[in-house]
């Protein structure tokens, strides 16, 4: 390949949206063939580069072993298999990332992840492996083993980094949809997109994730109160980041390695019955200030304080590190079907949750502070700038996911509260009964939140090896609720 069409080709595979906006005529000593190729493929960047590296990286796979997401979609009567492949070619086809694969390109600044599409012809000859019926299923219990068993299974490097598995006839009747999701292809915002998207039409309410943003100068910090929450917002954006990971993590736990660059190779999950959202916001009344938000992330941290109090007092001695990820979509930036929008666009942020305290209401105060001052800080978008800049970096991939695996490690659970459709929405004419999620990371504890039509449960990913019984942590979840629930009316 001569220089020339080398720097092209770069070029185009690394900015193929703005190559899009140029005629060929630009370009008449180039093939066509290979402008379409290089248009073809998109370069994924950030987080999405290093969890896509898992694919064809083993050093990759041997650190992080992987990151999916598991959404359920119940169903009261059975499921068409044919029809539901049928739903899932057409709506998803029409997005990039649904229909590519993952492979390898050397860049300018070296290997990189690339997306690259498939006919849809190949994606027809491979819908039976892309959406399957596993048979034997019907228990709770076959579900959950099911699931753990997805952890760190090889994707096939030909298709894309996505399956679906119809199972029907549950013991309790009903029918599941579930799906196992590269975290490399989307983040949890994104992928509620393509939730409304491949359901019914559904033209109830949407609540808008919200998206961190930057403090400005016309951010009202006039008042005291608010400038000195805004100058918290800038320490911490300074302290975290840089000063606090020079310093310890948290100390092992029943729920965290002893060696922290060590992922695990085993999941075990559950989850909570679900519970009125009325119930929820019935404790956020009584509580000047509160909002849902800051009542579920309490409700984390009381869930953790009965659980250490029960398994392990010791802990209690100490604070806990939860990663809470924070959306730094603009607006506008929400098309699934522009491949330079679509992906992860993400940030983290963490929160200490105090054990130490007795006082549900004292941990409220607590938690509901560091809440407020994460919303107004620039340390997500720090953050952000942080792995972009070494993502574009000429470093190996292994050591991008090193740096990764000793940040989950730092930390002793994620958590997250994605809400999902707020009136019943229907697939193939059927009620979506129920909706749930679990998403699995190479740490201890994963605590997911999922609204859905008024009813909130949560779905918890452990590590297999260190807590084998995720239904502890649900039955805690339930006592932390009634402990707030009696604190709030008191």
């Amino acid at each position: 390949m001569k220089l020339k069409q080398r720097y092209a080709y770069q070029f185009a595979v690394y900015h193929p949206a703005v190559v899009s906006q140029f005629n060929r005529s630009l370009f008449p000593e180039w093939p066509l063939a290979f402008v379409a190729v290089a248009m073809a493929k998109h370069l994924t960047r950030g987080a999405s580069d290093i969890f896509a590296s898992v694919v064809y990286d083993e050093k990759v796979k041997d650190t992080l072993v992987g990151v999916y997401i598991v959404p359920f979609l119940y169903f009261r009567e059975v499921l068409d298999l044919e029809l539901v492949r049928q739903r899932l070619l057409e709506k998803l086809m029409p997005i990039a990332r649904f229909r590519s694969r993952v492979e390898s390109v050397p860049g300018p600044l070296g290997c990189n992840s690339v997306y690259v599409e498939l006919d849809r012809k190949t994606m027809e000859a491979s819908l039976s492996e892309l959406v399957s019926a596993p048979a034997g299923l019907t228990t709770e219990a076959d579900l959950n083993r099911f699931v753990s068993g997805l952890y760190g299974q090889t994707w096939d490097p030909a298709l894309p980094l996505w399956r679906a598995y119809v199972i029907n006839h549950l013991e309790d009747g009903r029918s599941l949809l579930m799906m196992k999701i590269d975290h490399a292809m989307a983040d949890g915002v994104a992928l509620l997109d393509v939730l409304y998207h491949i359901i019914d039409s559904y033209d109830g309410p949407v609540i808008e994730m919200k998206s961190a943003r930057s403090p400005s100068a016309d951010s009202g910090c006039f008042d005291c109160d608010s400038c000195l929450l805004h100058l918290q917002g800038w320490w911490r954006a300074i302290w975290k980041p840089f000063i606090g990971e020079l310093l310890p993590g948290d100390p092992p736990n029943r729920l965290k390695f002893k060696d922290a660059k060590v992922a695990g190779r085993t999941k075990a999950v559950a989850s909570t019955p679900g519970i009125d959202l009325e119930e929820i916001k019935a404790i956020k009344s009584k509580i000047r200030g509160a909002t849902v938000n800051d009542v579920l992330m309490t409700l984390m941290c009381l869930t953790l304080r009965k659980y250490f109090q029960r398994y392990e007092p010791s802990t209690l001695k100490q604070s806990v590190t939860a990663t809470i990820p924070v959306s730094v979509r603009r607006e506008g930036e929400e098309d699934i079907f522009n491949p330079m929008f679509f992906g992860n666009n993400f940030s983290q942020a963490q929160i200490s949750f105090p054990l130490e305290v007795e006082d549900p209401m004292e941990a409220f105060r607590r938690v509901k502070s560091q809440i407020d001052v994460i919303k107004v800080s620039p340390e997500p978008h720090l953050r952000l700038g942080l792995i972009s800049c070494l993502t574009s970096c000429a470093v190996p991939q292994s050591l991008l996911a090193s740096a990764m695996m000793d940040q989950f490690g730092r930390v002793t659970a994620t958590l997250s509260n994605v809400i999902g459709p707020l009136r019943e929405v229907q697939f193939l004419g059927q009620a979506v009964d129920d909706l749930s999620f679990y998403a699995m990371v190479p740490l201890g504890l994963y605590l997911g939140v999922v609204q859905y039509k008024g009813r909130i449960k949560v779905g918890i990913c452990c590590d297999g090896e260190l807590e084998p019984e995720p239904t502890r942590l649900a039955e805690c979840w339930e006592e932390a609720l009634q402990s707030l629930k009696a604190a709030a009316g008191r």
